[in-house]
């Protein structure tokens, strides 16, 4: 291929800035064409290509493509000066692959997860009634997650110092469970169906940390990855939320909840304890906003148990404050914002207005 025509090759860029507004613009159609439609060939087929294998493809091409990038351009610099009589065309060339790569890859983005972004709202794909609610709800809400945390704790295993310890004998089999509890929830919701891949854990995790990174989903390799160097009450939770990207719920708060939606019918202690750690958390920060004396209430019927899981948690996570962990924070702040995660959505954050709507249906909140 001629320098020219890598050049066109970049016209994939524009066309797929083009194809993301118009998926924002038709919801329905984004969802039954591509996200019900398109997407699913793209998992069952391309998706396999490296789904089956244990580890992660992507963590190997995160350092591999970066060094190339660099050897590359170093190597056409070298050209360009050096050849006097051929320096327009090999500049022409550096640019032309330079476009086209770009090209590439924003129209990889979009078809691994950026259309996903413009899809029907979960809570319509599951019926859920989001509204806004009252802080009693919101009240009772937290009540119930501590409970279900408290009966939980004493079911998962437990090191010396009383922290929880995944009972899957490795990573490896933790991910095997996962894929079978996934499979399980994709019958039971069809936005869930499909080839579910391993969630791999990835070689670098401590350096994830100081990124402040758990998971990250890869839409080039269709890769679910995990960070196995936290405290391990975060890893099921991890690995459920990284395969719901797979399936396209690329939308974090989304993500989250069907974490906890699906540990919790997993009948797996691990998965359902962690999925509830998940929501607890993000239920309990929001009451202590709108009314701290209560959140104090009933945070403090929790069990010692899970007092010691957050309590390890935050000591964890304090060792790798610093400024690169600000950098990683502003980071992907800029990359949800880019794909219109702006806000919560609705009056307590997305995540928890679905763990609102969900259970008002089935335990009638009192407002």
């Amino acid at each position: 291929m001629t320098y020219k025509k890598r050049f066109l090759c970049g016209l994939l860029l524009p066309f797929s800035i083009a194809l993301y507004l118009l998926a924002h613009r038709f919801p329905h159609a984004t969802e039954r064409w591509f996200s019900m439609g398109l997407y699913r060939v793209l998992t069952e087929t391309y998706g396999r290509v490296f789904g089956y294998l244990p580890f992660s493809v992507s963590q190997f091409l995160i350092i591999l493509l970066p060094i190339g990038a660099l050897v590359y351009i170093i190597y056409e610099t070298y050209l360009i000066i050096s050849k006097r009589g051929k320096r327009k065309t090999h500049t022409l060339r550096m640019l032309a692959n330079g476009v086209c790569t770009v090209g590439v890859l924003v129209s990889m983005f979009m078809m691994g997860a950026g259309l996903n972004y413009a899809r029907l709202e979960l809570s319509e794909s599951l019926g859920l009634e989001v509204r806004p609610s009252h802080p009693a709800e919101l009240a009772a809400l937290t009540e119930i997650l501590v409970q279900h945390a408290n009966e939980l704790a004493p079911q998962v295993a437990r090191n010396d110092h009383e922290h929880m310890v995944v009972t899957a004998n490795s990573m490896v089999g933790l991910s095997r469970e996962a894929r079978v509890i996934m499979r399980s929830a994709g019958e039971e919701f069809p936005v869930l169906r499909g080839f579910v891949p391993h969630a791999k854990p990835i070689a670098y995790s401590r350096f994830m940390s100081r990124l402040r990174i758990v998971g990250v989903y890869s839409p080039f390799t269709m890769e679910a990855n995990v960070n196995v160097d936290v405290p391990h009450y975060h890893i099921p939770a991890t690995m459920i939320h990284e395969l719901a990207h797979f399936r396209g719920i690329m939308r974090e708060d989304e993500a989250n909840f069907i974490a906890w939606l699906v540990g919790h019918y997993s009948g797996y202690a691990d998965f359902a304890y962690s999925g509830t750690l998940l929501a607890l958390t993000y239920a309990a920060n929001q009451l202590h906003r709108v009314n701290s004396d209560e959140h104090g209430r009933i945070m403090g019927n929790l069990s010692h148990y899970v007092w010691a899981d957050f309590a390890a948690n935050r000591e964890y996570w304090q060792q790798f404050e610093g400024p690169l962990a600000d950098v990683s924070r502003a980071v992907n702040d800029a990359y949800l914002r880019a794909n219109r995660q702006d806000d919560g959505v609705q009056s307590y954050g997305r995540v928890v207005d679905l763990l609102l709507a969900y259970f008002r249906d089935r335990l009638v909140l009192e407002p």
